[in-house]
């Protein structure tokens, strides 16, 4: 059995009565962080406030997305200025970020698609502009303007992983929209954010099977071409804005949390390099206000304590 450590006092915290008198968590003690340790992360808006946690304690954080030029007279990149990320909620939208940073995915330009009469042709000031689906709120002016941020975003991603140390990924949700003439997947629905792709894509509702393909196709890209570098995998507490399944809401996102949980599970079975870490737990037991007055998003305080719990199991530092 690995060493373990906890986050707190020692404690059998097998047993649910010690357990629930104060819920803490068993992880494996793995030495993963130093103080010039590179991370990179990507995943949900959970992800983000990891990401942000992280950037507070010193942290230098890929990919660094603010490095992509762009002029938002002509450009739409997501809320890169305010926040330095971009979200992707599903392991599908994740493989194709890693499929075409190790050069199995070349045609992403395949996907691009005309947007009319949505607030993007608003902002750009344009009857026509042009939108990249399989990233989150990327618009260009022209195909050419497009073409070439989408290209700064990839060339932006893929120096994030050579240069990292650790990789964190965040699992957010497996609903999910496939292009109905590529395959590939949209980051959002159609016709969400500021328009366009509308009727282009299907809906879905993915199950386990496909989405641990999905994490057993990255886990086995970054091994074969970065053996040295560690997994950490969570799943995000964030609940689904919206279902498109047809069930109400709750149920919808407790099943997608519970598939992803499963395969964060398996994944750390199967790959050593990968380790599991229990954010999710976290925000179901802890007793301490978790979620902002949405219901959904995580409040700043509580990511702080993930991110401290984080860093002191994988540096060897304190408990927090």
């Amino acid at each position: 059995m690995n060493q373990l450590l906890r986050i707190s006092r020692p404690r059998d915290l097998s047993s649910w009565t010690e357990f629930f008198q104060d819920p803490d968590f068993y992880v494996p003690a793995k030495r993963l962080l130093h103080p010039d340790t590179k991370i990179f992360t990507m995943g949900s808006c959970f992800a983000f406030e990891v990401r942000r946690a992280l950037h507070k304690r010193g942290f230098r954080i890929y990919p660094d997305y603010k490095v992509v030029p762009f002029d938002p007279a002509t450009q739409v990149y997501d809320k890169v200025l305010e926040r330095n990320t971009m979200f992707h909620y599903d392991t599908f939208v994740m493989r194709q970020e890693f499929e075409e940073i190790f050069g199995l995915w070349t045609d992403r330009a395949a996907n691009f698609c005309e947007v009319r009469n949505q607030p993007a042709n608003q902002i750009l000031g344009s009857d026509v502009v042009y939108q990249d689906p399989t990233r989150r709120l990327v618009y260009g002016k022209t195909l050419p303007l497009l073409t070439e941020l989408s290209e700064g975003i990839s060339k932006a991603t893929r120096e994030g992983i050579a240069q990292s140390d650790v990789i964190v990924l965040t699992l957010g949700l497996t609903e999910v929209w496939s292009h109905n003439k590529t395959g590939r997947h949209f980051c959002l629905p159609p016709g969400a954010g500021l328009g366009g792709g509308e009727g282009l894509a299907s809906f879905r509702a993915s199950v386990f099977s496909e989405n641990i393909k999905n994490m057993r196709a990255i886990l086995d890209l970054i091994t074969a071409h970065y053996p040295e570098k560690h997994v950490v995998i969570s799943v995000s507490p964030v609940h689904l804005e919206q279902t498109y399944t047809g069930l109400d809401v709750g149920t919808a996102s407790t099943e997608s949390k519970s598939i992803l949980r499963a395969v964060a599970g398996q994944i750390v079975r199967e790959y050593k390099n990968a380790t599991y870490y229990p954010a999710y737990e976290m925000a179901q037991f802890w007793r301490m206000p978790v979620f902002n007055k949405d219901g959904r998003h995580v409040l700043s305080t509580f990511a702080d304590r993930v991110v401290a719990g984080f860093v002191a199991i994988f540096s060897g530092a304190p408990a927090p």
